[in-house]
């Protein structure tokens, strides 16, 4: 169950223990930092609650992930579960998202009127809301309003960083699940497996990442686009030997073998275009990284690289 969410062994048993004994709060307060899966557990337990095949008294396994109500919750589109965020209230308004910067008793007066409609096509609706912590105080104290008299097979999940930014009467009135930092192997793993990162940089990554799986992919992405920009360098601009060499200082500084990994990345994806002008580029890229992986000097590994891709590419285009 929730197999496919990082970590939270904590908030999966309780969770899990909670619906065997028919026991599901009415209001729960997933609480921690960033990327650590709260809002994907949210979406997780409305599937797992509404699932059509695996009845959640009786099984351990979860959502099937197959049936009506489990794809329209993968998609989005299923009519009982709400995610009451800015882009909703973005919607709402007829708004960018960019101006949404606080949560509104509008928004909150909307999920007011859905809860208290009739249940579509599930055995349970589920309300969302997230950032809790950006509820201005006439929208927190109409939840609050809400609070004190929850409807049936109705479950709200607030989503905020910190207990101390939600309002003390709706922390009282709602179970605060903690969602801990995600471990770096958990991270590292997760990267090679989704991302096909060698095991070097998804541990660099992990180990910066603060043990959050957003930062993590938000690293990663700001690591390949300078590797991007590297790679266009090397193909496109005219470069002096004292330019390439002041290049290579800094790539080396950031991680030699992250970035020829992620310029081989970048060549791979040349190669399904041009597949005889970026062959040698790639021969010569894999050349390299094995210089690295035995341990030579990075500085000189990336000085010999840079030259040479540029010099091959000079010779491509002429």
């Amino acid at each position: 169950m929730f197999d496919n969410i990082l970590g939270q062994k904590k908030v999966k048993q309780l969770l899990k223990e909670q619906m065997k004994n028919n026991k599901i709060a009415h209001a729960y307060i997933f609480m921690g930092q960033d990327g650590v899966g709260k809002r994907l557990m949210a979406q997780e337990f409305a599937k797992t609650i509404n699932c059509r095949v695996n009845d959640f008294m009786t099984t351990d396994v979860g959502a099937c992930g197959k049936c009506v109500s489990c794809q329209k919750i993968s998609k989005g589109i299923n009519p009982d579960l709400h995610f009451i965020d800015f882009v909703k209230q973005a919607e709402l308004q007829d708004e960018d998202i960019e101006k949404q910067k606080v949560l509104k008793i509008e928004t909150l007066r909307y999920m007011q009127k859905e809860i208290a409609t009739k249940i579509h096509e599930s055995k349970w609706k589920v309300f969302v809301v997230d950032p809790a912590e950006k509820m201005n105080l006439a929208a927190a104290n109409s939840l609050l309003k809400t609070l004190e008299e929850p409807p049936e097979n109705t479950v709200m999940i607030l989503i905020a960083k910190h207990k101390e930014t939600i309002p003390k009467t709706i922390v009282s009135r709602s179970q605060v699940l903690f969602f801990a930092p995600l471990e770096q192997k958990e991270i590292s793993s997760w990267l090679m497996l989704n991302k096909s990162l060698n095991f070097d940089c998804a541990s660099e990554i992990a180990n910066l990442s603060e043990g959050s799986l957003s930062n993590a992919i938000k690293l990663l992405e700001e690591n390949q686009k300078e590797s991007t920009s590297l790679w266009q360098k090397l193909k496109t601009e005219n470069l002096t030997i004292v330019n390439i060499l002041e290049i290579s200082k800094e790539a080396a500084k950031d991680g030699a073998l992250e970035c020829v990994d992620s310029m081989i990345s970048q060549a791979k994806k040349d190669f399904r275009v041009l597949p005889q002008e970026t062959l040698k580029s790639l021969d010569l890229l894999n050349k390299y990284r094995v210089l690295i992986l035995k341990n030579a000097n990075a500085k000189i590994v990336l000085d010999n690289l840079f030259l040479d891709l540029y010099d091959l590419n000079k010779k491509s285009s002429s």
